[in-house]
């Protein structure tokens, strides 16, 4: 069967009820983790506590109660990589100044970097890992959301749909000298990279 990527319609435009919106995230850790897990996520996303004790916390950074959960269960063991599960959960960004600027933020007042970065061609993406090792992803649209539809029918994603990886200092230091977002955010012409250079979790 040969891939083709397309927008599909939404729920409502096929008369379908769906949920509203999605709410939040809720991560399990072991029994005194749970302060450790929160201030990553209060760092990285700029959220603050809605609620907090030693074995459980929420964090949001907008108008939803939470966004991210952690919760302490006695028995929880270390991560295992590469078992089923939840690959990564992804937080978009206003624009690449938005996310670059978050880029040398977390790189320079506290030391965390992305494990693997990636022009994906709808999205310019970074891949962090918290201290849990959940796999948490930045990104920014690459294309406006009106435009989606067209991109997908172009078949750039259809023949390449891993992506082209970049370098974030490049990247942050051409937008920093005034290259503009646009041509910035357009995925270049390359090899995507093996499967099996993503980072494991």
């Amino acid at each position: 069967m040969n891939a083709v990527a397309k927008m599909p319609k939404t729920a409502k435009e096929r008369g379908k009820i769906a949920p509203k919106k999605l709410a939040h995230v809720v991560l399990r850790t072991k029994e005194g983790n749970v302060q450790n897990i929160l201030d990553w996520y209060k760092v990285v996303l700029e959220g603050e506590a809605m609620y907090e004790n030693p074995g459980i916390g929420f964090v949001t950074y907008d108008d939803e109660h939470h966004r991210v959960a952690v919760l302490a269960l006695p028995g929880v063991q270390d991560h295992v990589d590469m078992t089923c599960g939840l690959h990564h959960v992804a937080f978009t960004y206003e624009n690449l100044h938005d996310l670059m600027h978050t880029y040398n933020r977390l790189k320079d007042e506290h030391g965390i970097t992305p494990e693997f970065c990636i022009n994906h061609g709808p999205t310019t993406s970074m891949y962090y890992f918290d201290p849990d090792k959940n796999q948490i992803e930045l990104q920014v649209d690459n294309i406006p959301e009106e435009k989606f539809a067209e991109y997908f029918a172009n078949g750039e994603f259809t023949e390449n749909p891993i992506g082209i990886k970049f370098d974030p200092d490049e990247m942050s230091a051409r937008l920093a000298a005034g290259e503009p977002e646009e041509q910035l955010l357009k995925r270049p012409d390359g090899t995507p990279p093996d499967l099996r250079e993503f980072p494991v979790n």
